[in-house]
């Protein structure tokens, strides 16, 4: 979202705020999956949901739990900005993992380093490459020409809502999110304007789709993530990560056609 916010120059508060609704709901959708398939296949209970047991779980995470306090407090506080965030974050995850928990040493944490200042590399290449690219997109004129010839065609609004859907999940199983986000922002951002989509509920569409497409059989990166961690093939792992597919597109949808999920709360 910050990225879209930068590449689309709308807030990222807003964005944040317009994403709750729709992180509900498809928290809901998946929740409700979960609990008719352990009932259906009669997965055995874990420890029970007991008061006792919500307190002492919840106490042993409040350190964890507290980077969230941090992070939105002080963003929904205006005590620092969305980015000044990020490195807020890092200094208090620090802080927790080596003096709290005791979970990273100094020569966990220097491996920890060199592991970020690997992946920021990776992902400046991506930011100048997409800002070049970004550039001469602007320049050559051809979200213009894409949004004249849309509106010759005058394709109705829901239709050109499914078709960017379809393309984003595509996209989105090939290309990583920020990639995709500062490559496909400026290009996609005049059509949907075009035709009556606020930027604001886009940036909610474009999230959303994206992150369906990390999981999108063949190529969704978490796929692969996921063979790594629990050694299952991965023909396993497709078949379970549909039925999550095609009820997060049904959420989609909803999100997509029902603006109010994600913009009634920036109404108030």
């Amino acid at each position: 979202m910050i990225l879209y916010a930068v590449s689309a120059e709308q807030s990222a508060v807003q964005l944040f705020t317009a994403g709750i609704l729709p992180s509900i709901l498809i928290g809901l959708i998946d929740a409700a999956y979960v609990m008719v398939y352990a009932r259906i296949k009669r997965v055995p209970l874990g420890l029970r949901a007991r008061w006792e047991t919500i307190r002492d779980t919840t106490k042993d995470a409040s350190w964890a739990l507290g980077s969230l306090v941090v992070i939105f407090g002080g963003i929904y506080g205006g005590v620092f900005t969305p980015t000044e965030a990020a490195g807020v974050a890092v200094v208090y995850s620090l802080f927790v993992t080596m003096a709290i928990y005791r979970e990273v040493d100094i020569a966990g944490f220097w491996r920890i380093l060199m592991s970020s200042t690997f992946l920021i590399a990776q992902i400046l290449l991506i930011v100048t490459s997409a800002g070049i690219y970004s550039w001469l997109l602007t320049t050559s004129g051809i979200p213009q020409s894409i949004v004249s010839t849309i509106a010759a065609l005058h394709m109705p609004k829901w239709e050109l809502l499914l078709i960017l859907n379809i393309g984003l999940l595509i996209a989105g199983s090939f290309l990583e999110p920020p990639a995709a986000i500062l490559i496909l922002t400026p290009l996609l951002l005049p059509i949907v304007r075009g035709v009556g989509v606020d930027p604001i509920h886009f940036g909610i569409i474009l999230a959303v789709n994206l992150s369906l497409g990390m999981y999108t059989p063949p190529f969704g990166l978490n796929l692969f993530t996921s063979q790594a961690i629990f050694e299952a093939p991965l023909a396993r792992i497709y078949v379970g990560v549909l039925p999550f597919l095609l009820l997060n597109f049904v959420a989609l949808m909803i999100i997509t056609y029902i603006p109010a999920i994600s913009m009634v709360l920036l109404w108030h």
